[in-house]
């Protein structure tokens, strides 16, 4: 199945950031066609890894943008059992997805302030 990238958010997400080039773009997709082709569960999630400060929030980010358009509905982010930089990855999100939030094409929660009344 080809991947989907001219949903509403991708295109969007990716052109209001400038630090995204054309090898971030390439793994933007790769990650998206590897969640695809293999299978994931709780024993065996998709995950990013890399070394401090080598773009995975970025590439992350990124990818969670076409996941959207090719099936996926939920994207969760785990972060470093830090305030501080739980703080700063969730301030990133809603920074990053904040245009797709006001139009409610998407919600942002915090797991630790997640409001009541959502549904399961």
């Amino acid at each position: 199945m080809p991947l989907v990238l001219d949903g509403p958010i991708y295109p969007q997400s990716i052109g209001n950031v400038p630090w995204y080039q054309a090898p971030d773009l390439q793994c933007i997709q790769t990650v998206v066609e590897k969640l695809f082709a293999v299978q994931t569960s709780g024993e065996r999630p998709g995950m990013l890894l890399g070394k401090i400060q080598s773009g995975k929030t970025k590439s992350f980010l990124g990818a969670v943008a076409p996941a959207f358009h090719n099936e996926f509905d939920v994207a969760v982010i785990l972060t470093k059992g830090t305030k501080a930089l739980t703080r700063q990855t969730l301030a990133r999100v809603r920074r990053d997805f904040a245009a797709f939030q006001n139009r409610d094409q998407l919600q942002i929660y915090d797991i630790m302030t997640i409001p009541d009344g959502l549904t399961g």
